[in-house]
């Protein structure tokens, strides 16, 4: 039999790659290490939520003080899965996971049952696309468009219109408006005892916010920045924080810019609208059966 008959009965040629190699020890390290970070996650956000329990009135009346702004929601966008568009205004899947931006999500076990929900919009449908899949759906990584790497096809999203009103707004488009609330966290320190866990475990000590500045670079800080701790630790990320000081002090909502590459968002907090005038309805067309398409102080919001 000749050498080359002898070789296709062989098949192809097949090549082995080594993509990483690690020793029982690695694991244990690592192991180790994931523990202490997440014990100085622990130490850093108990020994911070300790003081603004202590300061809470005052941090809430801080951001009253700050005012709010009417917001104009007509040609505002929403975008929800398809799976979802029965319900186009129900802010029930903010709840789910570690939430939103400006939310808290069941998953987060460090937050003692702190969740709550928000509904997300956007100022205009570009910016919409923006935030749903985290740029521009044209935009690429790598070899795909983002909605192909989020396994989207141009059918598993519905976009929707609104209409209306809403009248207690906080406005984070500037940091003016943080100057009160900051100088009261600005205060906020770590304990000796977290200080000393860090040191002994080499950890990085936090960096604590202390200007209007820094706490709107932490507020507005990109997706997989602020997702990072809650992810990881079930810990909720300073902005969700902050925004369960919003809803507290009794915002409808929160204005803030885009970190997508689009123009203005908003958070709405559906629980606050029980004495407003402040209405989003759905304009155009609504599948057959939709419901939650108006939101207004008689509306619910979870079903």
């Amino acid at each position: 039999m000749s050498g080359r008959k002898r070789q296709q009965q062989r098949g192809p040629k097949r090549t082995s790659f080594i993509l990483d190699v690690f020793t029982q020890t690695d694991i244990e390290r690592w192991s180790s290490r994931s523990a202490d970070a997440q014990r100085y996650s622990d130490y850093v956000y108990f020994d911070l939520e300790r003081q603004r329990v202590a300061h809470y009135e005052e941090l809430c009346d801080s951001l009253r003080d700050a005012g709010s702004i009417e917001v104009d929601v007509d040609s505002w966008t929403r975008i929800t899965d398809y799976r979802w568009s029965l319900t186009p205004l129900s802010s029930a899947g903010s709840l789910k996971g570690i939430g939103g931006r400006f939310n808290i999500g069941q998953d987060l076990d460090r937050a003692r049952a702190q969740f709550f929900p928000a509904l997300y919009v956007a100022e205009n449908l570009d910016t919409a696309f923006c935030e749903f899949f985290g740029g521009p759906p044209s935009s690429k990584q790598g070899a795909l468009t983002l909605q192909e790497f989020a396994l989207r096809r141009a059918t598993s999203f519905t976009t929707f219109a609104l209409q209306g009103r809403i009248e207690n707004t906080f406005d984070l488009t500037t940091s003016m408006s943080l100057r009160k609330f900051a100088a009261i966290v600005s205060r906020f320190q770590l304990s000796a005892d977290t200080r000393r866990f860090a040191r002994q475990v080499n950890l990085r000590p936090r960096t604590l916010v202390r200007s209007p500045k820094a706490l709107m670079e932490r507020l507005l800080c990109a997706p997989k920045l602020w997702r990072t701790e809650p992810q990881l630790f079930g810990i909720p990320a300073a902005n969700q924080i902050f925004g369960r000081f919003l809803r507290d002090a009794g915002f409808e909502a929160v204005l803030y810019p885009s970190q997508q590459g689009g123009t203005r968002c908003l958070a709405v907090f559906p629980e606050n609208f029980t004495s407003s005038a402040s209405r989003i309805e759905v304009v155009g067309g609504a599948p057959k059966g939709a419901k939650h398409l108006i939101l207004h102080k008689g509306a619910t919001c979870l079903d």
